[in-house]
């Protein structure tokens, strides 16, 4: 009986524990840990609470009438993603497909079903830890915000995919 006695006060002191974090997560500093990935010879930094998952790029459904960034839908686990290029969209050559290896599917935060292809993620990066370079001062991109350069001289802009989302281009898909 004493071992169960034991057992029961390391778990009420575990879920006091727990209680106690839960109860300071709200005052807690928010990490500044950015996802890094590549888009053709592009590096970016994207806000992991509006970026969902990575899917590969397999089966994208071309759909007629749309613009050339616009490449199509696919499946995700029975959702219909709409996939653009976010290359062509911001007026560059379009991402070549031995180059479009995944989709970076938006999260739930943004509710719309869709996402960019990018050639891969190469792992999270602290904002704090960069070095500052400045805005990227291109009003037709309004969605490539900051632009930072990590200890290994990687340049990366920080794309805001809210205001990508909100961006009259991205949404006006049709030709």
């Amino acid at each position: 009986m004493e071992a169960g006695t034991k057992h029961s006060q390391k778990l009420r002191e575990f879920s006091t524990q727990l209680a106690e974090r839960l109860k300071a997560a709200p005052n807690m500093p928010v990490q500044p840990l950015r996802l890094a990935v590549r888009i053709g010879a592009d590096s970016y930094l994207l806000d992991m609470a509006t970026a969902g998952e990575i899917v590969s790029t397999g089966g994208i459904a071309p759909v007629p009438w749309t613009r050339p960034w616009y490449r199509g839908l696919t499946n995700v686990r029975g959702r219909l993603i709409g996939v653009v290029d976010l290359q062509e969209l911001s007026g560059r050559a379009p991402l070549p497909a031995e180059q479009a290896q995944q989709i970076l599917v938006f999260g739930p935060a943004l509710k719309v079903n869709a996402g960019v292809l990018i050639s891969r993620a190469f792992g999270l990066r602290n904002i704090r830890e960069l070095e500052e370079l400045g805005t990227t001062g291109n009003a037709a991109l309004p969605w490539e915000m900051q632009r930072y350069r990590d200890l290994d001289g990687t340049v990366l802009t920080e794309l805001d995919l809210p205001r990508l989302v909100a961006a009259e281009i991205f949404s006006s898909v049709g030709v």
